[in-house]
């Protein structure tokens, strides 16, 4: 029996680590949701809004790189159970705020609180997992969270009306808080012989491997072409596509934004087969240049041909989901591309190229949607002032189908590159 737990153990931490995953994924993602009752509580404009909502995104920017740090040195267990508690706290304040100060600033707290999650994850599953394993691990962890926060946007987009976005924050802030005890309770960092094998780098160490991340071509190439795809999930889906799929196809808000989670639906189906075909590639250039321009094609058609059915554009939006969840590659990439004890660090400075993009492009959209509409003498911003701005969308993910070439060639064991 006791044999049985111990080979439980590391699934047990994994599934500790994915569920604070996936409470953050949530956060990010519910924002298009939330945005249009916080827009008319407040009356925010489109750039306003969008500086909000990318509230809950900038502090999981700017984190990623301590993120890793602090993993590396102290370790997943203390990480989680301080980040999902300072969460719960600013999930609360957020509930209970009337102002548009107090909602940014407990927005803050929220997305720096879980920040750490993704990191954690990825250190649990290289401290307990088989190396080779690391990608599919890695994938499955990523359908898990995805696929509960697209069927927790579809529910909320359908129960906000009637509960109002005050109550479902105030949700979050109970979840974060028993995950946070959960975290303390449950996991362990390492494996015993682990522990006695393998002395943690110091800090001095840690900082002078960040200094030859920062230096190296390769890994911004990496962290490039992952932010460049999953800019789809963090731009469009959780927090401009609603609003324009309502404009375009004529559908009530929440139909669109069921129809914004097809995108996820299509990451949730592609993390599984990346997880299989990743040992199988040898092309790697080729695979991440190929799933970026299917990417772009299929968002083009979303953003220029605005009389398409919202069944057909649910469809578009599936095959750019699929193709985007190549995402995913550059962090399988950074693990077999970095020495041992400094990988969360290296996944840190990949996850902050890779978020950096999303609130980011938001924020540029938000500007050239309002300067179109005032350009043109509009109160509200027309189809074609969204158009004006998420354009940007497709061109980015051309851009990263370019990138692609200059990654290292490390997705498995036994590479060039591989250390």
């Amino acid at each position: 029996m006791q044999h049985r737990y111990n080979s439980l153990k590391p699934y047990i931490y994994w599934g500790v680590s994915v569920l604070c995953f996936l409470l953050h994924l949530l956060i990010q993602v519910s924002s298009g949701v939330l945005v249009k009752q916080l827009a008319q509580e407040l009356s925010l404009d489109t750039v306003s809004s969008a500086f909000l909502m990318g509230m809950v995104f900038y502090p999981n920017i700017c984190l990623q790189i301590p993120a890793g740090i602090i993993t590396d040195r102290f370790g997943a267990r203390m990480v989680l159970t301080v980040g999902a508690l300072t969460c719960s706290v600013g999930a609360f304040g957020f509930a209970q705020a009337a102002t548009y100060a107090q909602i940014c600033f407990f927005r803050v707290i929220m997305g720096a609180g879980l920040s750490f999650s993704f990191v954690s994850m990825a250190f649990l599953i290289a401290n307990w997992m088989k190396r080779e394993s690391f990608s599919m691990m890695f994938s499955i962890a990523e359908m898990i969270a995805l696929l509960c926060s697209m069927y927790g946007m579809q529910y909320l987009a359908y129960q906000l009306p009637t509960y109002g976005w005050r109550y479902f924050v105030f949700i979050i802030s109970i979840a974060a808080f028993f995950l946070g005890v959960s975290a303390f309770l449950l996991i362990k960092d390492r494996p015993d012989d682990m522990e006695s094998s393998r002395s943690k780098l110091s800090m001095s160490d840690l900082l002078f491997q960040l200094k030859s991340f920062l230096v190296d071509h390769k890994m911004w190439a990496n962290g490039l072409y992952s932010g460049l795809l999953f800019a789809n999930l963090t731009c469009f889906v959780a927090q401009l596509g609603p609003s324009y799929l309502e404009k375009t196809t004529g559908a009530d808000f929440a139909e669109a934004a069921s129809a914004c989670t097809m995108l996820t639906l299509g990451l949730v189906v592609g993390c599984p087969l990346i997880g299989l075909v990743l040992s199988k590639v040898e092309r790697i250039h080729l695979v991440l240049s190929i799933a970026a321009l299917v990417a772009s094609i299929s968002m083009s058609i979303v953003v220029m041909f605005t009389s398409l059915s919202l069944g057909f554009v649910s469809i578009m939006l599936f095959i750019c989901g699929l193709a985007s969840v190549a995402y995913l590659v550059p962090f399988t990439i950074t693990h077999f591309y970095v020495r041992p004890g400094s990988k969360s660090t290296a996944i840190g400075f990949t996850n902050l190229l890779s978020t950096i993009f999303g609130p980011g492009l938001t924020l540029v959209i938000g500007f050239m949607i309002k300067s179109h509409r005032i350009a043109n003498g509009l109160e509200i911003a027309s189809v074609e002032s969204y158009q004006y701005g998420m354009n940007l969308l497709p061109m980015m993910m051309f851009l990263a189908a370019l990138i692609s070439f200059f990654v290292p060639q490390t997705h498995k064991a036994g590479q060039q590159n591989d250390i």
